[in-house]
C-alpha cells in the first residue's frame, strides 16, 4: 500500500511538472497559435508573431484589445509585391513597417485604430510589420535599418 502511494504521488509530480513545463514552453514560442520569434531593429527588440497563412494574415491584429509594448506581428509574404494593409476590426493605433531582404523600405507612422483607408508602399516588400504606434518615432525606426532575427 505504502509503495503504491508513493509511486502514484511521484507520476502525478511528474505530470504537474510536465504540464507546467508545456504550458510555459508553449506561451514562449506560440501566441493566438502563431509562432513567436524575437526581431532587433535599431538596438530595440521585439518579440513578434509570425503570420504566412492567408486566414491569420486576413486577421491580423483584428479584434484584439492591445498589444504588449515589445511585441508585434511580422507578415512573411513568398513573393516580394506591394502589400496593402487595413484596420479592419482594429481596437488600438498601429506603425507598419514594409521589410525587403531584411530592410525597411517604408514606413507609416500613428495610423488611427479607425482609419478606413488602404496603406500601400510604393515599393514593394517580402514582409510587413506592425507594431503600436509612436514607437517608430520613439526608438528613432527609419528607412534602411535592418530587420534581424535573433
Amino acid at each position: 500500500m505504502f509503495k503504491t502511494k508513493n509511486i502514484i504521488i511521484f507520476f502525478s509530480s511528474l505530470a504537474i511538472l510536465l504540464l507546467v513545463f508545456l504550458y510555459i514552453f508553449a506561451n514562449d514560442h506560440f501566441i493566438f497559435g502563431n509562432r513567436v520569434e524575437k526581431i532587433g531593429i535599431n538596438g530595440h527588440i521585439f518579440k513578434v508573431e509570425i503570420v504566412s497563412e492567408k486566414e491569420k494574415m486576413q486577421k491580423g491584429l483584428g479584434g484584439r484589445k492591445d498589444l504588449c509594448r515589445e511585441c508585434g506581428m511580422l507578415f512573411q509574404f513568398n513573393e516580394t509585391g506591394r502589400y496593402g494593409f487595413s484596420m479592419k476590426n482594429m481596437s488600438f493605433p498601429l506603425d507598419f513597417l514594409w521589410v525587403l531582404d531584411g530592410k525597411i523600405v517604408h514606413i507609416e507612422k500613428n495610423i488611427p485604430a479607425d482609419f478606413r483607408g488602404l496603406l500601400v508602399p510604393k515599393l514593394q516588400a517580402d514582409q510587413v510589420l506592425e507594431i503600436n504606434a509612436g514607437l517608430v518615432d520613439k526608438m528613432n525606426i527609419q528607412t534602411g535599418n535592418e530587420l534581424r532575427f535573433l
